[in-house]
């Protein structure tokens, strides 16, 4: 199970780079291996029957307690042949069915990827791991339901999947999880066992069902289906009708034995699915669209199969896992059917086709055969089942112990959406297959075999298992033995006599031809509106509105008032608590020496200058003395690691700045003092102080010796390296420095997105790019000392530096190396060396432009930020893997020819991925504030700097 399961995830990697050499026959490689899976599966029949189940367990983190549980049960049994038979005739079916060379290389990861998921979630005995492949459903759906994104509509129906589905899935979470606490364990198989009868685990049942109706499209949830038939055909017969969608159905299948006695079960089951049931029927016999109505039809039997299961006894189990097989079997042949017709006739509109029969009489047969399943007609495995579920709201409503009324309710909802199914159905089968040819008919394209062929042997396969009643049954048996007994069930069969049951089928399918004849084209004259879809449209739409006017109450784009009152929290909260505890009361030892008060000195002076000087460049100069001389006060305390990195910072921020201030204005502003300017001064020197009590309150509080102490012996001992810094960020913070490097991430991509605003250059060498190498039309110099300066005007060249730079850039680029590797030991680490390589980079586009920038660089940002935020990620689950905790790092002895004995620590990798992200990230920032400007300017779109004013024109010349 375990190697099927991996499989599936292999092929999905694998599908893009085989589509591009087997093309739409690409889809064949996975229909063998869910052929495989469904013959594996079928083998173990005769085992699953006898009661015995198959256990598969790999140890995935055992220092978490995580495994990767599977477990084959007669519902997952059911459900996995499913996935695997009937997604192997729908993966086939696709070879035929895609014609767009774009379409298919994605359909078919994606689709395999979600066979996958399907799998594992049925598989899984662990409640963590179903979550988890629960959710991977959801985003495998969403994915494949939007996979014509440029649709307006096929864009908003994924949307509401995912945000239903998802909903329904944080709610299963917090479920599992509270009733796996109540239970002692979150083995699915052992809360069954002895299921936890206290309050949190009823409330946590609850929050599963409702998780699992949200899945399975029972009101209130039920709107979000029909949209998602935007997908192609092939994605809604595996998704939307014979797999995912029963994923819901399936929890509740298998929560029934031990929790279907609590109080709120029945009631509320058999009321939302008999809703829901009722719904989808009516709906499903207004529409003209073929796939809409098939979909609102699944709907309907979707809550058919929950009124079944909500009965919560033996016979309606039985009833209920052997109709959800007949219900996949049928509901995808007849999606694949009104696959083919789209093929062929270009249209699933009720009101263009007609005579289909005549012309393909084959498809007409496996069509009308599925439909006869769908209406619950003899001898189909679906009137097997419906008969079952009919007897099992009979016996109920008479059965010591339950409430009469929950037969009876779900009795007659039975037998009305039963009638109701007999409708739409022949509404569908009739108009299509025996109706009129329309003149305005169009055919577009011939219908191949196989097309015909694999609807026709689902339909087959659901009729023939209609004369397997008994061995259906004995599968099935130990699904509800002992918890809910099976002594005195009817066992599935064609024929009990003339029973109940029975009689109301025999109504069902008068009623139903009634209605079909007389009320469909009436149901027809005026839309159904759903309630429920339109409260959640109506929420969306507010949610939206109101964060349009929370937004723009609160970000009204003025920076210094969204600095002040960040600022003045931090006075008006910390510093008033501080001021009233009296704990920032302490001795304070000013100084260690007399060189930190001529810094500080210094850095005071600077700072005052720098708060009243009008010039942006001396502003930024002096706050960058400001900084330089926080440096130099970290390395006079003793902290080398961490004045390096505030030099290379300072430098690096100088460096932007300079040239975010190129197309800025000269002055801040031409506005006189006003009181507002002492009002921020003062708010300043309050930040000052409340830091600093605060750091005195820390100080002073401290009630043990500080964890830092043992730093170094840690670090040395479990982080094998001396320099604490550096040990501290990469191993002993590690999750720390995982997150911060995250942010600096996602600030890259937002500043280059600002310039770049669509995207942030896929060929980096070209769209930066000017007019290179043709001194005769830009006036360029024929040779300077780097290749893009070649294309700079000689007014505008520096030599001197563009030598300096071609020495310069290997050193540097060689430092930052160094930095890297010795950071555990020495000053360094992936942060410096990687701020000295961008610093390098900056250097090349600073001497030559843009055209040096992109020979410096020839590669795109962006994936240079994924590759260092995955090598740091990958560092940190690796040990995992290998049964040891999340970053955990090893010493490896290394006995090197030339340099003798000497050791690596694998947490390098982690700096390495530090390392790419930081010149990842200036990369960005000097491709963006630099060459993008620069391209802007060019351009005549890029603000043009003022000297005297408060802002910059855009795209004037000066």
């Amino acid at each position: 199970m375990l190697a099927l399961v991996a499989a599936y995830a292999i092929v999905a990697l694998l599908a893009s780079a085989l589509s591009a050499r087997l093309g739409r026959r690409v889809f064949l490689v996975p229909a063998a291996l869910s052929a495989a899976g469904a013959a594996w599966f079928a083998i173990q029949a005769p085992a699953v029957a006898a009661g015995e189940v198959l256990q598969e367990r790999l140890e995935w983190m055992p220092t978490l307690g995580i495994a990767l549980d599977l477990r084959l049960t007669p519902p997952a049994w059911l459900l996995a042949m499913v996935v695997t038979g009937v997604g192997a005739l729908i993966f086939a079916y696709c070879a035929w069915y895609f014609r767009s060379k774009t379409l298919a290389p994605r359909t078919v990861g994606l689709l395999t990827g979600f066979a996958g998921s399907m799998l594992g979630l049925v598989l899984s005995d662990d409640l963590v791991l179903l979550v988890v492949f629960w959710e991977l459903t959801t985003v495998f759906s969403y994915l494949l339901v939007g996979l014509n994104h440029h649709v307006r509509k096929t864009r908003i129906a994924a949307h509401s999947a995912l945000v239903v589905t998802t909903i329904g899935g944080l709610a299963l979470l917090v479920g599992v999880l509270m009733v796996g606490h109540e239970a002692g364990s979150l083995s699915l198989a052992a809360v069954l066992a002895d299921a936890p009868q206290t309050t949190v685990a009823s409330i946590g049942i609850a929050l599963a069902v409702v998780g699992a109706l949200a899945k399975s499209a029972i009101v209130p949830f039920q709107f979000w289906l029909p949209g998602a038939m935007a997908a192609p055909t092939p994605v809604s017969a595996f998704l939307h009708a014979a797999a995912m969608v029963k994923a819901g159905v399936f929890l509740v299948a298998v929560l029934t034995p031990a929790f279907a006695d609590l109080p709120w079960w029945r009631p509320s089951l058999i009321v939302l699915g008999a809703a829901t049931m009722l719904l989808g029927a009516a709906r499903a016999l207004k529409q003209t669209d073929a796939k809409v109505l098939l979909a609102h039809g699944t709907v309907s039997q979707l809550g058919l199969l929950i009124t079944i299961l909500g009965i919560g006894t033996a016979q309606a189990m039985l009833a209920g896992l052997a109709m959800l097989a007949a219900h996949a079997m049928f509901k995808a042949a007849l999606f694949m059917v009104v696959g083919a017709v789209d093929r062929t006739y270009g249209t699933r509109d009720l009101r263009r086709l007609g005579g289909v029969g005549r012309e393909h009489p084959a498809l007409a047969v496996a069509a009308f055969v599925a439909a006869a399943a769908m209406a619950g007609v003899p001898p189909a495995l679906a009137f097997v089942a419906k008969e079952s579920g009919l007897a099992a709201a009979e016996h109920a409503s008479h059965m010591d112990g339950l409430d009469p009324w929950v037969g009876y309710v779900a009795l007659v909802a039975l037998a009305v959406g039963a009638a109701m199914t007999v409708a739409y159905t022949l509404r569908l089968t009739v108009t299509v297959f025996l109706g009129r040819r329309r003149d305005d008919a169009t055919v577009s394209g011939d219908l191949a075999w196989p097309m015909i062929a694999f609807p026709a042997t689902l339909a087959a396969a659901g009729l023939a298992l209609g004369f397997a009643g008994e061995a259906v049954t004995r599968v099935l048996e130990p699904a509800f033995q002992p918890a809910l007994g099976a002594d005195d069930i009817e066992r599935l069969a064609l024929w009990h006599g003339v029973t109940v049951p029975l009689l109301l089928t025999l109504a069902a399918l008068v009623v139903g031809t009634l209605v079909w004849l007389s009320l469909g084209r009436r149901l027809r004259e005026h839309e159904l509106v759903d309630p429920f879809e339109l409260g959640f449209r109506g929420l969306i739409r507010g949610i939206d509105r109101l964060a349009v006017e929370v937004t723009g109450r609160t970000q009204t784009g003025s920076l210094p008032l969204h600095v002040s009152t960040i600022l003045g929290a931090v006075v008006a909260l910390p510093g008033v608590v501080v001021l009233a505890t009296g704990s920032f009361i302490q001795p304070v030892r000013l100084a260690d020496s007399p060189g930190q008060l001529v810094v500080v000195a210094a850095v005071v002076v600077a700072a005052i200058f720098a708060a009243n000087t009008r010039g942006r460049l001396k502003t930024f100069m002096l706050l960058s003395v400001v900084g330089y001389g926080v440096a130099l006060l970290f390395l006079l305390h003793g902290a080398p690691d961490l004045a390096l990195t505030q030099v290379l910072c300072e430098t690096v921020l100088l460096v932007l700045l300079v040239l975010v201030l190129r197309r800025q204005p000269k002055y801040f502003t031409n506005r006189p003092l006003k009181s507002g300017r002492w009002l921020r001064a003062a708010l300043a020197v309050g930040v000052g102080a409340v830091a600093s009590l605060i750091a005195v309150a820390a100080a002073g509080s401290r009630i043990d010796t500080p964890i830092s102490d043992r730093f170094y012996e840690r670090a040395y001992d479990f982080g094998y390296g001396s320099n604490i810094v550096n040990v501290t960020l990469v191993d002993i913070r590690a999750w720390d420095t995982l997150g911060e490097i995250a942010v600096l991430l996602v600030a890259a991509t937002g500043v280059a997105s600002l310039i770049f605003i669509r995207t942030r250059s896929a060929d980096p060498r070209g769209t930066l790019r000017g007019d290179r190498g043709r001194p005769d039309a830009s006036g360029g110099r024929a040779s300077a000392f780097l290749r893009g300066g070649n294309g700079i005007d000689a007014s505008e060249a520096a030599p001197v530096l563009e030598m300096m730079t071609r020495l310069m850039f290997p050193v540097m680029i060689v430092v930052s190396i160094y930095l890297l590797l010795v950071g555990h030991n020495l000053p360094g680490g992936g942060f410096a060396g990687g701020l000295v390589g961008g610093l390098a980079i900056a250097l090349r586009y600073l001497a030559a432009g843009r055209d040096e920038l992109a020979n410096a660089a020839p590669f795109d940002a962006g994936r240079l930020l994924g590759v260092g935020i995955a090598t740091a990620a990958a560092s940190m689950l690796w040990p995992v893997l290998l049964g040891g905790r999340i970053g955990e790092s090893y010493r490896i002895d290394l006995d090197l020819p030339v340099l003798g004995e000497s050791y690596l620590v694998t947490t390098v990798v982690f700096d390495v991925g530090v390392y790419l992200i930081v010149v990842g990230a200036m990369l960005d920032f000097v491709r963006s504030l630099g060459a993008g400007i620069d391209v802007q300017v060019r351009q005549g779109v890029a603000p043009v700097p003022v000297a005297s004013s408060d802002r910059a024109r855009t795209g004037e010349s000066s």
